[in-house]
């Protein structure tokens, strides 16, 4: 038995030497959050997870992206595409058909608000959902953090490219293009309050691309600074992000500035995320095995937690019981999703595309 388990491809991944541990504690803290701020709105700002997830995206597919660039190999968009295609379509498609199904059985009676519509279905398969986003379909709501990313590979893959062409300047332009993502996605949250105060800053791409790009950043400084490498108080990073990001919630209970809730703090809570993650990037945490086991899971757990929200409130409560019962039973469903779909998937990529 101790064999089996120690052949499935989780433990081969969490116990890698490759591994990065830091980035997975910081995954695993991401999405229990955002799993118990979806029941029933149990932890407060739980939301503040996907920006956690925006930050660890920008830097994980950012560092793919710039070991191809450091190393002069060629990077092809289109091979780029289908392959994190292959990461994140099976799972999604298989939960909107299957979800669908489940959320029609559930709630068509007692919650009809929570079907998929058909005139949604075209936002959800293309990856459009967040700039459609209402108060119905809640159970599908949280898909517009998929949609927001998705953007993002199209968008990425082709400023490394760019920059490759640039010659002996392309580290600077690189960096430029990196720096102009983020200093647009605060100009976008800022123009769009100025605008209209209660126009969304939450869920549009273009909104949210700063948070992403922050994790891009931490990828390049990761490859190309040897300051940071050799900083030996990276911990004061962490630090510092930590009481920014509580300076910054304690403020947000306490102001009732729109243009603090929606731009300041909105694109305040990646930058501290960015931080956290710079100062603890080297620190090993490869004990806290747990944690990286939920790491693993996390997508096709954040993917399906949100569509059992209403049933297990109304079976066992607005509690911790309610609560605890909630996250074991979606996270099992994650555990399942993944060996199912996303894991021999992730094999066939790696025969389809060489």
């Amino acid at each position: 038995m101790r064999s089996w388990f120690g052949d499935l491809k989780v433990f081969r991944t969490i116990n890698s030497p490759d591994r990065i541990s830091s980035v997975d504690i910081f995954r695993s803290l991401a999405i229990i959050p955002v799993v118990l701020y979806h029941f029933n709105y149990t932890l407060y700002l739980g939301n503040l997870g996907v920006d956690l997830f925006f930050v660890i995206s920008g830097l994980l597919i950012g560092g793919l992206l710039t070991r191809q660039f450091r190393n002069n190999d060629p990077i092809h968009f289109r091979k780029f595409f289908l392959q994190r295609g292959f990461k994140i379509w099976p799972s999604y498609y298989f939960f909107l058909l299957v979800g669908g199904v489940l959320v029609y059985i559930m709630y068509r009676h007692s919650a009809p608000d929570e079907l998929m519509s058909r005139q949604n279905l075209a936002s959800y398969i293309f990856f459009y959902r967040n700039y459609t986003i209402g108060d119905k379909e809640w159970s599908f709501g949280h898909t517009w953090s998929l949609c927001v990313e998705e953007f993002f590979y199209l968008l990425l893959p082709l400023l490394y490219i760019l920059s490759q062409r640039a010659g002996r300047y392309k580290k600077g332009i690189l960096v430029g293009f990196v720096l102009g993502l983020i200093f647009a996605g605060i100009i976008f949250k800022v123009l769009a309050v100025r605008n209209d105060p209660k126009a969304d800053t939450y869920f549009a791409t273009h909104m949210r691309i700063d948070a992403l790009a922050w994790g891009v950043l931490l990828s390049l400084i990761i490859a190309y600074s040897n300051l940071y490498r050799s900083f030996k108080y990276k911990y004061l990073l962490f630090i510092a992000g930590a009481v920014l990001l509580v300076v910054s919630i304690k403020f947000y209970f306490y102001t009732g500035s729109v243009f603090y809730k929606k731009v300041v703090f909105r694109s305040g809570v990646p930058a501290c995320f960015f931080l956290m993650l710079a100062g603890l990037y080297y620190t090993d945490f490869s004990r806290l095995k747990p944690l990286s086991f939920i790491a693993y899971f996390s997508y096709n757990w954040y993917l399906w937690h949100p569509i059992f929200s209403i049933s297990f409130t109304n079976l066992f409560g607005k509690g911790l019981v309610g609560a605890f019962v909630y996250a074991l039973f979606t996270f099992c469903i994650a555990v399942a999703v993944t060996i199912v779909i996303e894991e021999p998937f992730l094999r066939w990529r790696k025969q389809i595309i060489k």
